[in-house]
């Protein structure tokens, strides 16, 4: 069974933005992340090994959708990111400030920032309606359990690769209440799926 309802749709119906807007003193955060179907995040330490064209390109959708984009220095290194548009602010969350072999690039870039300490001080410096929260597992952890995640998009492969990789968040208990399944889509294997913050009262 396919939520809402089964039909075909395109990654930006899917990903329909038009609820995400600025909470307060921070953007509406969307957290992005792949696992596998046994959990794991990475597979020879990257995130990209594990995903096919439509994860890539839904990676994108919503890597190009924020006006921010926040991110683990670990993932930037992994993942050897690439500067941002200059309308999008890349943040990333760093003590050592080492950026891996792009890291140049990325500072020259004029839109690149460096940032430490509490993720909740660290959101109120972020600008724009909506930020890209791109992990890692540590910073995912922080953020979930400082509740300030509103918008979860999981892609799940169909691999099962055991091993000892890391979870989507790792580190202290986060909000435990049940969050709002919007969507499930499927394709070639993998499941697209996305849960937002429940409205609901809890008891």
């Amino acid at each position: 069974m396919l939520l809402p309802e089964v039909r075909e749709v395109t990654i930006a119906e899917a990903y329909d933005s038009r609820h995400r807007r600025r909470m307060g003193d921070r953007p509406w955060i969307v957290l992005s992340m792949i696992s596998t179907a046994d959990g794991a995040v990475a597979l020879e330490g990257s995130s990209a090994l594990l995903g096919g064209p439509t994860d890539r390109e839904v990676f994108l959708h919503l890597h190009r959708s924020g006006d921010s984009v926040l991110v683990g220095a670990e993932t930037v290194r992994a993942d050897v990111y690439s500067p941002l548009p200059a309308r999008q602010e890349l943040v990333v969350v760093t003590s050592s400030g080492d950026l891996g072999r792009n890291g140049e690039a990325l500072l020259a870039a004029g839109n690149t920032r460096l940032a430490a300490g509490d993720v909740r001080d660290i959101v109120r410096t972020l600008r724009g309606e909506v930020c890209i929260l791109e992990g890692g597992p540590t910073l995912n952890g922080q953020m979930l359990a400082a509740d300030l995640v509103d918008e979860v998009c999981l892609t799940i492969a169909p691999r099962f690769i055991a091993g000892r990789s890391d979870r989507v968040a790792e580190g202290p208990w986060a909000v435990r209440e049940t969050w709002d399944l919007a969507h499930v889509c499927a394709d070639d294997g993998y499941l697209f799926v996305r849960y937002l913050r429940s409205a609901k009262p809890h008891q």
